[in-house]
């Protein structure tokens, strides 16, 4: 099918009300066909396949409007998306999605530091001092330099409120903080793995979903 006809206006259209930061992604029923970057971007490109997760695939499975945030499991990003039905022709479909940043609905104000215990101590951290977070049977693990600390935040909650230029998700279980990186390499499995500088010098791996997203927002 071709679909030229309906993405030729369309881009110059949603620029009078789309804001500069969101990025805006039409699909079919498979695939999407066309994907342009904003502020805040996904990393799509036409022709990649249309998660069952995404906004897109809701728009398809209840066929009317969609708003939702997305975690970071979809697309290795977590968004806040906007999505509508499109009809170009009888019986073929399309989805059109605005993806925003995941704080746009409620835009929580970003931590500063972090209350972690250990025992019964209590203590307020820099998010400067925190290398990485990990969830860990039901509980979250902040890791300093000085050792570990429990928070009753969830993984999401932090994600969210931590500085976002900062940190960053490179499993479903683990946040590392940028400045806190030695080196990044690949192992004989060809997975990626995460060095944190001394005195640490902890590895961490990198899940498989998650290698595009370190390598877009790191750049190599």
């Amino acid at each position: 099918m071709n679909h030229l006809p309906i993405l030729h206006d369309l881009p110059q259209v949603l620029e009078e009300w789309v804001p500069s930061e969101a990025s805006i992604a039409i699909a079919d029923e498979e695939r999407y066909i066309f994907y342009r970057a904003g502020g805040y971007d996904l990393h799509l490109r036409p022709g990649d396949p249309v998660h069952p997760e995404s906004v897109a695939n809701r728009v398809f499975q209840i066929g009317k409007r969609v708003e939702t945030d997305v975690d970071a499991s979809v697309y290795g990003i977590p968004y806040h998306g906007l999505g509508y039905p499109l009809r170009a022709q009888p019986g073929h479909n399309m989805a059109l999605t605005v993806i925003l940043p995941p704080e746009t609905k409620e835009r929580p104000s970003q931590f500063d530091f972090v209350v972690g215990q250990q025992g019964e101590v209590w203590r307020p951290l820099s998010i400067d001092e925190i290398a990485w977070i990990e969830s860990y049977e039901k509980r979250t693990w902040l890791y300093t330099a000085d050792g570990a600390y429990s928070t009753r935040l969830t993984l999401q909650t932090l994600e969210r409120r931590l500085p976002f230029a900062k940190f960053l998700r490179i499993h479903r279980s683990y946040l590392v903080q940028i400045a806190w990186i030695e080196k990044m390499e690949r192992d004989f499995h060809s997975s990626l793995l995460i060095t944190l500088r001394p005195p640490l010098s902890k590895q961490l791996r990198v899940s498989q979903s998650y290698v595009h997203h370190v390598r877009q927002t790191l750049g190599f």
